[in-house]
C-alpha cells in the first residue's frame, strides 16, 4: 500500500462518521450517568465508542478493495490519531480544560480498545 493508493477520502469520511457519533453518544451518556449515577449508565458510557469504532470500522472494511493487516493496523492508528486531534479540538469549548488534557496517558490508554475494535472489524467484514 502505496501513499498514492491510500483512500483518504474515504477514511477521512467514515472516521468523521464514527467521531461524531461517538462523541454525541459519550456526552449524551455521561450527562444520563451523572444525573442518575446508575451501573446501566456506566456501563453503557464505556461500551458506546468501542462499538461506534467496531460499526463504522466494520462499514469501512466490509467494501474495502485491501483488508490486510497492514491496512488494518493503519487505518485503526489513523482513526485513533484523528480522534486525539477532534478531541484536542473541542476540549476547551466543550469541557472548558486545556487542550493538552486530551493526551493523558490515561486517554492513550483507552484507546488501545477502540484500537482492537477497528482490527476486529476488519476481521469480521473479510468473511
Amino acid at each position: 500500500m502505496t501513499l498514492h493508493d491510500f483512500p483518504i477520502k474515504r477514511v477521512l469520511t467514515f472516521w468523521f462518521l464514527t467521531f461524531v457519533c461517538a462523541y454525541v453518544s459519550s456526552l449524551f451518556l455521561y450527562t444520563i450517568y451523572q444525573i442518575t449515577l446508575t451501573g446501566w449508565a456506566f456501563v453503557l458510557l464505556q461500551a458506546a465508542t468501542p462499538l461506534c469504532y467496531l460499526l463504522f470500522g466494520w462499514l469501512y472494511f466490509r467494501r474495502s478493495t485491501e483488508n490486510d493487516w497492514a491496512h488494518r493496523i493503519t487505518i485503526a492508528l489513523v482513526w485513533v490519531c484523528l480522534t486525539f486531534l477532534g478531541t484536542a479540538i473541542l476540549m476547551q469549548p466543550v469541557y472548558g480544560y486545556p487542550w493538552t488534557m486530551a493526551f493523558t496517558m490515561g486517554i492513550f490508554k483507552g484507546q488501545a480498545v477502540n484500537i482492537a475494535a477497528v482490527l476486529v472489524a476488519g476481521i469480521v467484514a473479510k468473511k
